[in-house]
């Protein structure tokens, strides 16, 4: 027999369940009630800042509570990794980040990270596709990237390349191509993309290769020379660059490099909903779709289980290439 003290038990622990429930879903309900956080990985000024920012203006509107954009640069990020995964899930902390937390540091790092890749956040929406492009100093004569291999082979670890990080998609596509035509290029890491892009800019780093937003601007007014597009096709704003491929390199096939936003893991579903369809009415709008268009960017709305494929897929397809370059970090 089950006894009363049992029954009781039982009876206390489903209505501590359901006020639980309850209590969780009038919270979602009355969703936002304050001031939201999102958290960039990357230092100010460069492309996934100024989304961040032009995000959070759109969302303050459409939510009436202020969105504002909090950045922790560092540790190849694993600063804001780390902050957004051990924050509470209940939408007031939210991570504008690439594919790098989840499909690239756990394979890249032998120590623990401090997170489960796999558990520890709730894709909410994608935002957009970067493009690639690979450029360096004017001052370095090289204007082909036929030039720039001939270069590093008669120079071996005299060039030099600048990047966001060892362990960020941007590095590791460079070390792809290093590995595929056989040249030593010293790697200089920044703490984000526009620190780097200006230290080619002002050439104390000859070349890097970034999203065609950041370097744009700089490409057009002659202070960066661009050498490739790596993608399977050109851009439109750099019309005359042409493709890896077209440039006579085959091989440096790589996933594609996105922004997004997730939360923590265990994110409310409601939550997730409300964040989703207005992150991506805010995508939709003329002053994200101006920023996206200047940044080279190609807009990408997504649900979250779109999102979260795309992640899934990503683990696989960044940890093959991560396997092949047999790079590990302690």
């Amino acid at each position: 027999m089950i006894s009363r003290i049992s029954l009781l038990r039982a009876f206390t622990a489903a209505a501590l369940t359901l006020a639980s429930a309850g209590a969780l879903s009038q919270a979602s309900q009355a969703y936002p009630d304050k001031p939201i956080r999102i958290v960039v990985p990357f230092s100010a000024g460069g492309g996934l800042d100024a989304a961040a920012r032009v995000l959070g203006q759109g969302l303050t509107k459409r939510l009436g509570q202020p969105v504002i954009v909090d950045n922790k640069p560092g540790g190849n990020g694993l600063i804001a990794t780390q902050y957004v995964t051990g924050a509470k899930p209940d939408g007031y902390t939210l991570y504008l980040c690439v594919t790098t937390p989840w499909s690239m540091l756990p394979a890249l790092y032998k120590r623990p990270l401090g997170y489960d890749a796999h558990k520890d956040y709730t894709a909410i929406s994608l935002l957009a596709e970067f493009q690639t492009v690979i450029f360096v100093n004017p001052k370095t004569g090289i204007t082909s990237m036929k030039a720039y291999i001939e270069r590093a082979k008669a120079n071996p670890g005299k060039l030099s390349y600048a990047s966001t990080g060892s362990a960020q998609p941007y590095t590791l596509a460079t070390e792809l191509l290093k590995s595929k035509v056989g040249i030593d290029v010293l790697h200089v890491p920044f703490a984000g993309a526009a620190p780097a892009t200006q230290s080619v800019v002002a050439g104390d780093v000859d070349s890097a290769m970034f999203d065609v937003g950041g370097s744009a601007p700089f490409i057009k007014a002659g202070r960066l020379t661009p050498l490739a597009i790596v993608g399977k096709s050109r851009v439109p704003s750099l019309p005359d660059v042409p493709t890896l491929t077209e440039a006579g390199i085959m091989g440096v096939d790589i996933p594609m490099i996105w922004m997004g936003v997730v939360g923590p893991g265990g994110l409310p579903p409601a939550i997730v909903r409300k964040l989703n369809e207005e992150i991506n009415t805010v995508l939709r709008g003329d002053e994200m779709t101006a920023l996206l268009a200047a940044q080279s960017l190609t807009p990408l709305v997504a649900s979250p289980e779109q999102m979260d494929a795309q992640i899934k897929g990503d683990i696989k397809s960044w940890g093959a290439v991560i396997k092949q370059l047999g790079v590990q970090l302690d």
